[in-house]
């Protein structure tokens, strides 16, 4: 029980660390809606969309050359990166890329990330490095902040603060605007002063030479203030200053950054007509901030989506000619994301449209051609497919085939909805041209599970209540001038649009709620289910294709199989908790690795699922490596060439001798044929539960054997036998192609002579040896081979004071001496995982899963 309290208090800490962030930004972001209605109290929906319409063409047209030219500068900051790193490349491809990443990340939020994640798509393919690209990040996330903080220091310290605030809090904001300034001044003097790389980790991060450092500084700055002149140009006569107005626009930007919203949507909106509250009204601003979201925001994401899905296209027609499988697995996960986002609009947009008044004159034409049952029918369907992109476009993100196939539906039942309901055209016109770019994006979903198994990440489920929140915010606001009553949701006229709006946004509403409870009443899926015979049947046509003999494991059918498409591999994985372990690397040809990987890291994201990666090898590591995985060293496996195996001589003194022991107690040893086997399980079960009870305790599991009848009777066994009886056996895996011979399941009985196992083992490595064998594997010695090193890694240190040390716990050294009598060469095993603080977690779920439960762990 006290166990079981600590872990469940941790489960339930890393759960709210997991929702925390998206809780908070969805409650951030009403807070921003219930400002602005606060705020646009005197000012009517009808009002807000004629000065929309109204915009001064010269004032878009400018707005349009600033976006332009801002997006030509913050390409910039890539190609400043490009000196700092000093690698050249094509300025047109820098250009390409860094528009694509600041277009992405400007709209997605958690610009640090979603920008290197499109860049990684590119760079990679000109021949980028992991490293170098660590340093681009660290270079433009630098030149991104200089400019913030040098505009808003100076703002906050030299713009005139409101008449009633107290002299403690003008001092305070002065000073905290001056330091914000200093900062970077600090840094600038850095690069002449520190001469040494900054170390992150594994990384070293030189500072650029102070020429360079001017240089981010300076564009930085005509970044920001282009960006904030995008929005000035837009104002209406009467605004403020170009300085005060770019101290507002900064200090907006950076709460919305803070905020995590896409865009910091709201919270942006919000703030900005809080602070320029003096100088303009909110009826007056509102239009002209819709207007710089739509041209600064949404013009450039949808330039980016064309780009990348031009660009997916093009690399599947090269798929062939491609090699690096990071970058594969990024080229097939980040047009999904960039198109489900733009699905997740287009049900936004559809949603905003049955919440808000139709455009005036449309209703009157389409009751010409219409009866009001059809209308009606639409706007109320219309709503019910936004509400169904919202939730698709989550499938679409993973790439799921099926998610695919409802999403054209959904987009077509949009269009047709959006041009029977009011004839938006407009409306109708956008999601044209969404549903032709995933027409032309078929080829990048193709992964087969259900809607219904993945799961909705907190953030996911945040969008989805902020959007639904947001359209029943939009159509009280444009319908305020509308009297409340019990009627309205039984009006159907033409121009009864209130009427369409309530009924609209509960069937919207109650369609997220209907799916959100079949996903709560489903039954829960086995996530490590026992394989079919089907299953065993393919796995045992791959296992006979390669060479590793610890493949064998999948037959004991305690372990998932996870195949590829063709089924040409697989990986088998265990699940203990939120841990998902595969064990060894995947089973099949090299050239299917890769995509087992990308397959089964995409599960466990399906799942909220920590993925781990046990026993791989220490050539396979850079193919983990590409999914940005960590490792630590496990041990060592001790495998001995057969070939150079042999009992004369000094060197093979001691292994005769283990032979001629057992001879000397009157027994011998032999192998029985797999076909001869089942009629001993009686007599090997009984020798099986005897060592289980004087040594083991209780059967163990995933990455060790247990004794299981058709499990035993696949294999050739090795026994002694004395006096008419077996007294020792151990079951062999005998490995494709005569390559590696090995043994799983080894016991014996208490009454067997001392050192049975050794002479049965070199009774079994001159068997392999005379059958063609190239190799014996002895299994692993855990924690063997670790450098003692005062500046080697933790995990490191611990491991070697472990094995130096951990006698009482486990005979580490005892079972590497024994091993040793052999003359193996000792090959290193690993354990890639996600990285970070979750090392611990992740071993202790490694051995609840062997072990059979944390229970079992420390038993006998």
């Amino acid at each position: 029980m006290g166990a079981t309290q600590p872990a469940a208090v941790s489960a339930a800490v890393a759960r709210l660390r997991r929702v925390a962030p998206a809780v908070i930004s969805l409650a951030l972001f009403f807070v921003a809606l219930e400002v602005l209605r606060g705020e646009l109290r005197h000012v009517t929906w009808l009002e807000l969309a004629r000065d929309i319409v109204a915009t001064s063409r010269l004032r878009l047209a400018a707005a349009l050359a600033l976006t332009v030219l801002n997006y030509a500068v913050l390409t910039t900051y890539d190609l400043l990166a490009f000196v700092y790193i000093r690698k050249p490349l094509a300025r047109a491809r820098v250009a390409l890329a860094s528009f694509v990443a600041y277009a992405v990340a400007n709209n997605v939020g958690f610009s640090m990330l979603s920008g290197a994640s499109v860049r990684y798509r590119f760079y990679t393919r000109w021949g980028v490095t992991a490293e170098d690209l660590s340093r681009i990040v660290f270079f433009y996330a630098t030149t991104f902040w200089l400019g913030l903080l040098l505009i808003g220091g100076i703002s906050l310290a030299t713009s005139p603060l409101p008449a009633d605030l107290q002299i403690p809090a003008r001092t305070f904001v002065v000073a905290a605007g001056w330091l914000l300034a200093l900062l970077v001044v600090a840094y600038l003097a850095a690069t002449w002063i520190r001469a040494t790389p900054i170390r992150l980790s594994r990384f070293e991060l030189p500072l650029p030479p102070p020429r360079l450092a001017v240089a981010q500084l300076g564009v930085s700055t005509c970044d920001w203030v282009l960006a904030g002149s995008v929005l000035y140009v837009l104002l209406p006569p009467g605004g403020p200053p170009l300085f005060a107005f770019l101290g507002a626009f900064v200090v907006a930007q950076l709460l919305g950054l803070a905020s995590h919203l896409p865009g910091g949507v709201g919270v942006f909106e919000g703030l900005m007509i809080l602070l320029l509250k003096p100088y303009l009204t909110s009826g007056a601003l509102l239009p002209a901030l819709i207007v710089y979201r739509a041209v600064y925001y949404l013009l450039p994401l949808g330039a980016a989506l064309i780009i990348l899905v031009a660009d997916e296209l093009s690399q599947r027609r090269t798929q062939a000619a491609r090699v690096g499988a990071a970058f594969d697995w990024l080229t097939e996960q980040l047009t999904p994301r960039v198109l489900a986002m733009f699905t997740f609009l287009a049900g936004v947009v559809l949603l905003f449209s049955g919440a808000t008044p139709a455009a005036e004159g449309r209703l009157a034409f389409l009751d010409r051609l219409l009866p009001l049952g059809i209308i009606e029918a639409s706007h109320f369907l219309g709503s019910i497919a936004g509400a169904a992109l919202l939730l698709l476009s989550q499938g679409l993100a993973r790439r799921l085939d099926g998610a695919w196939v409802l999403t054209v539906a959904a987009v077509g039942a949009g269009i047709v909805a959006s041009l029977l309901k009011g004839a938006d055209y407009e409306e109708a016109t956008i999601l044209a041209l969404i549903l032709v770019v995933l027409w032309r994006a078929r080829p990048a979903f193709d992964r087969r599970a259900a809607l219904l198994d993945t799961r909705f990440s907190p953030g996911w489920i945040g969008a989805i209540a902020g959007a639904i929140g947001t359209s029943v915010w939009l159509g009280l606001f444009a319908f305020k001038h509308v009297a409340y009553s019990n009627e309205l949701w039984w009006q159907f006229e033409l121009h009864g649009e209130a009427s369409r709006f309530l009924r609209a946004s509960v069937g919207s509403a109650v369609a997220v709620l209907l799916f959100a409870v079949s996903r709560i009443a489903a039954p829960a899926r086995h996530e490590a289910a026992e394989p079919t015979d089907a299953d065993i049947e393919s796995a045992g046509v791959i296992i006979a294709s390669q060479t590793n003999a610890s493949a064998y494991l999948a037959y004991l059918r305690d372990k998932a199989l996870l195949f590829d498409d063709q089924r040409r591999g697989f990986i088998m994985y265990g699940v203990e908790g939120r841990t998902w372990v595969a064990l060894g690397d995947p089973v099949g040809p090299v050239d299917v690795q890769p995509d087992l990987i990308r397959l089964f890291l995409e599960r466990c994201d399906d799942y909220a699922a920590t993925p781990v990666f046990y026993e791989i090898r220490k050539d396979s590591l850079h193919r983990y490596a590409d999914f940005g995985l960590a490792f630590v060293k496990l041990g060592e496996e001790a495998v001995v060439d057969l070939s150079q195996f042999c009992l004369e001589g000094s060197r093979g003194k001691p292994l005769r001798h283990a032979l001629r022991h057992l001879e000397h107690h009157g027994a011998s040893c032999r192998v029985v044929p797999a076909i001869e086997v089942p009629p001993m399980l009686t007599g090997l079960r009984a020798v099986s539960d005897d060592w289980l009870e004087h040594k083991a305790g209780g059967e163990k599991g995933f990455s060790l054997g247990f004794f299981r009848d058709d499990y035993v009777a696949r294999f050739p066994v090795a026994v002694v036998e004395q006096a008419g009886r077996i007294v020792a056996f151990a079951n062999l895996w005998p490995g494709p192609g005569t390559i590696e011979l090995s043994v799983d399941l080894m016991r014996y009985h208490h009454e067997a002579p001392n050192g049975v196992m050794e002479g049965l083992l070199v009774h079994v490595m001159r068997w392999g040896k005379e059958q063609g064998y190239r190799s014996f594997s002895l299994g692993m010695a855990p924690l063997s081979g670790f450098e003692r090193s005062p500046v080697a890694p933790l995990w490191t240190r611990l491991g070697s004071f472990l094995y130096a040390h951990g006698d009482t716990f486990y005979n580490f050294q005892g079972l590497r001496a024994y091993k040793d009598k052999f003359h193996p060469a000792w090959q290193s095993r690993y354990l890639a995982y996600t990285g970070g603080l979750t090392l611990p977690r992740t071993l202790a779920d490694v051995a609840a899963l062997i072990a059979g439960g944390y229970r079992r762990i420390l038993l006998k």
